[in-house]
């Protein structure tokens, strides 16, 4: 019997080591124990705190709900530890050391092995795994902190690969790693990188159906598409534990949309409103950021050298902080509201995909094509309408995302796919030299021309003003000059790259380099092209330590005063922040605020109809008056800040707060109520009556209310004796049935009400509340929430999880058996 042959994984081997330096290379602060300054984590640090708090005061039990934004809501979007899932082992084991950089490093090794799936030799997998992993997008949002979003990028390639493995090669091998590596890629929690990434495999599996047809292979072709969807179901069914709960929240977040009519005109069937989600669309001209890193400007806080004509005029006018402003400059002039930088592909990773659209004939050319346009096309978002609002209307999910420019995240992938693919069928001779030659003029002269017009008439690109320009006279003298330069110099750039490499690929038609030469110089090329542009958006400037991360939830005197409050539930409205675009206040307090793109949709109404026109009130008042008196005046009339328990508002972080005598507390009882027809209705009754005098309640609820007459008891108490954010105690005193209404946000999974023990029935009042009836004497009242999607998911998890793990160490056993028995 023979042993296994290990020469033949030394190249991986070798790939794979090189790839993780490269990683740690470029993430070299992370080996002194800094942390990237992320805004997104600093977000997520604030509004996870009690959440945190309460795992590790419990014995790592979870919460599964937080009072510390936006007055309550689930953890589901925010930080919960899901149980069940066995692959969660495995999954641990893919990040190799710290974040980012291992994120990084799993983009880089799941592209290399996505390459080898498609045929490709180790060298240049190790070419198109840089191309993929350095893509500009990939530093932009590590840098603010979208991790999730970077892990699910990272894991798409080792999905397809091991889908493309099950079509090429072996189907039950391949299906099962399928079902893993999709499983791995819902585990990182990104739906909508996910859903792109569904997109990518339609269209694959399409290709292959087309080629089973044409090639009398159908019988095969549904032999292999019934495996994998089979592991599709256990993929889903593992993360069960998490996408119940998420499908279940999504419906009542603004992703399910508004059940109000009162302003339909953008709103989508059941999703966001099409305003909204189409906010940051690229623009169409935008598009040649692909190509062009700097086409539009860069980032909205871009750098400037200090041999810019701005650092000359600034320095000239005497600022002094000319040397931080210069790094900070508003150079982006394309349609969007702001970027952390563009888009950028590789000049020559698209060269190379142009090279491949010339060469490569068939399905494998033609499915690439497909989802690359359709993704170009819907990253333009509102600027192709037609199309747009046709997906928001009538694709399954598509209603649920916002930011349609992350489709591009789908090119990534197909542009050095087809890239490298192409590059490989090159060098193993698959082109005659004139086919070749011919191509590579036409490939050169498409994208080099492109380069080269732009670098010699930057002007063709547009005027290069911004509307941030009219701030300031200076801004519009010097900063549409700079923008034009950043445009000639990329262009010019791009136009060197994109002719070395082409330059290198002649010098091996004329066989003056090898096979492993062209990879080499090629990798490097790239390497030099995407990691220079990469630094511009993250580079060691952009790491702190962590001390220095920490410092930013120092306690202000404001809050060192609120928390001498011994009151265990009260809410607090800090107008010195952006109040719903931050949630560095809910690291220390209950919130009206905070930041979430899942927010309660209910409470989203709240925000619109009630909330923002009363801080706009309460501001107006400090404006006119800003005495006592005035200040009390005006907070007497916001009904909806103090049926939430506004407590303290914050208008100082330096000061002591506005302590809000007129906030209602942590519940009351009302003396009547007003049934209504619709959540229009509840708006529009909620703004004319007194919710501290009556309640506001829905039909819906109208089979526990009815026939209920309630004697108001001047005399009757509630009070809340116990908190935990999964958990209200409180207790009553009554000579008669009461009607009581919780300043807590009303939320139908999950939640339920005890009196005494025994389970009694909740309802939503004032459109936002929780209410229910208070039978008469002493008694004590429970609130407890335990969502069955939670508890049942994870059982579901273990099961399918537990199946999978036995499917692969079925076909590990299987094929190690038959290796030796071929040996033997």
């Amino acid at each position: 019997m023979k042993q296994l042959k290990l020469k033949a994984f030394y190249p991986h081997l070798f790939a794979i080591i090189l790839l993780i330096l490269i990683g740690f290379i470029y993430f070299y602060p992370t080996l002194q124990g800094k942390v990237v300054n992320q805004s997104d984590v600093s977000s997520f640090v604030g509004a996870a705190k009690e959440t945190i708090d309460y795992r590790a005061a419990n014995n790592g039990e979870e919460p599964l709900w937080t009072n510390s934004m936006f007055s309550g809501m689930p953890t589901t979007m925010i930080s919960t530890y899901y149980k069940g899932n066995y692959l969660e082992n495995i999954y641990e084991f893919l990040f190799v050391g710290p974040r980012p950089a291992a994120d990084l490093i799993l983009g880089f090794i799941s592209f290399y092995f996505l390459m080898l799936a498609f045929g490709v030799n180790p060298w240049l997998s190790i070419v198109g795994a840089l191309a993929f992993g350095l893509c500009s997008y990939n530093f932009q949002i590590i840098q603010v902190g979208h991790n999730a979003k970077m892990t699910a990028i990272a894991l798409m390639p080792a999905v397809l690969a091991a889908l493309v493995y099950a079509f090429r090669k072996n189907r039950w091998l391949g299906a099962v790693l399928f079902g893993i590596t999709l499983s791995f890629e819902i585990m990182a929690n990104h739906p909508q990188i996910t859903f792109y990434l569904a997109f990518i495999t339609i269209f694959y599996g399409v290709a292959q159906l087309y080629t089973a047809i044409k090639q009398k292979a159908l019988p095969s072709f549904l032999k292999t598409t019934i495996l994998l969807i089979v592991a599709a179901g256990l993929a889903g069914a593992t993360n069960v534990n998490h996408l119940w709960p998420t499908w279940e929240y999504g419906k009542y977040t603004m992703r399910g949309g508004s059940e109000l009519t009162l302003n339909q005109k953008n709103q989508t069937k059941g999703g966001l409103d099409k305003e909204y989600a189409t906010a940051w669309s690229y623009g169409i001209d935008e598009s040649l950021n692909l190509l062009i890193p700097n086409f539009k400007g860069g980032a909205s806080a871009g750098a400037l050298s200090k041999n810019s004509e701005t650092y000359k005029f600034l320095k000239s006018a005497g600022a002094q902080n000319a040397d931080q402003m210069i790094k900070q400059m508003p150079l982006y002039w394309g349609p969007q509201a702001f970027t952390a930088g563009p888009m950028y592909m590789g000049a020559i990773a698209i060269f190379l995909f142009v090279l491949g659209l010339i060469l490569i004939k068939g399905p494998m050319k033609w499915w690439i094509v497909g989802i690359s346009l359709l993704a170009l096309f819907l990253g333009w978002g509102r600027h192709f309408m037609a199309l747009s609002s046709f997906f928001y209307d009538y694709v399954p999910l598509y209603n649920k995302f916002r930011v349609p420019s992350m489709m591009l995240v789908v090119l990534q992938v197909t542009i050095p796919l087809l890239g490298i693919y192409t590059l490989n069928k090159i060098l193993n001779g698959c082109f005659e030299r004139q086919v070749l030659v011919k191509a590579l003029k036409i490939s050169l002269g498409i994208t080099a021309g492109i380069c080269a017009l732009f670098a010699l008439i930057p002007g063709l690109a547009g005027n290069f003003s911004a509307p941030i320009d009219a701030q300031a006279e200076w801004l519009q003298q010097y900063l549409p000059a700079e923008r034009e330069s950043l445009l000639r110099t990329d262009a010019f750039r791009s136009l060197a790259f994109i002719l070395l490499a082409g330059a290198v690929i002649w010098a091996w038609v004329i066989q003056k380099l090898k096979v492993t030469q062209v990879a080499i110089i090629m990798g490097l090329l790239i390497l030099a092209d995407m990691w220079t542009v990469d630094k511009r958006y993250l580079n060691a400037d952009h790491f702190v330590t962590q001390r220095e991360f920490n410092s930013q939830y120092k306690l202000r005197p404001a809050d060192n005063a609120i928390l001498t409050d011994k009151d265990p539930n009260y809410r607090v409205l800090d107008l010195s922040v952006d109040v719903f675009n931050d949630s560095h206040t809910s690291y220390f307090h209950k919130t009206i605020g905070g930041y979430s793109a899942a927010k309660l949709q209910r409470y989203q109404d709240m925000i619109d109809y009630f909330i923002i026109p009363e801080i706009q009130n309460l501001g107006n008042a400090l404006k006119q008056s800003p005495t006592l008196s005035s200040i009390e005046g005006s907070l007497s009339q916001q009904k909806a800040l103090n049926m939430l328990n506004a407590k303290y508002i914050i208008i100082d972080p330096n000061s002591a707060p506005i302590n809000n005598r007129f906030a209602y507390g942590n519940a009351w009882f009302v003396k009547d109520y007003e049934l209504v027809d619709t959540p229009d209705d509840e708006i529009i009754t909620l703004k004319q009556i007194d919710p501290k005098e009556s309640a506001v309640i829905n039909k819906e609820f109208q089979s526990i209310i009815q026939d209920k007459g309630f004697n108001f008891d001047e005399n009757a108490s509630i009070q809340l004796t116990s908190y935990a954010p999964n958990k209200l105690e409180y207790k009553t005193s009554a000579t008669d049935e009461q009607l009581a209404v919780f300043s807590e946000v009303y939320y139908p999974k999950g939640w339920n009400v005890y009196v005494d023990g025994q389970p009694s029935e909740l309802f939503r009042a004032d459109y936002i509340l929780r209410a229910m009836i208070v039978p008469a004497g002493e008694h004590v009242i429970t609130f407890e929430y335990k969502p069955q999607s939670y508890f049942m998911g994870a059982k579901i998890s273990a099961i399918s999880s537990g199946i999978l793990l036995l499917a692969l160490l079925g076909c590990i056993v299987f094929y190690i058996i038959r290796y030796y028995k071929k040996k033997d």
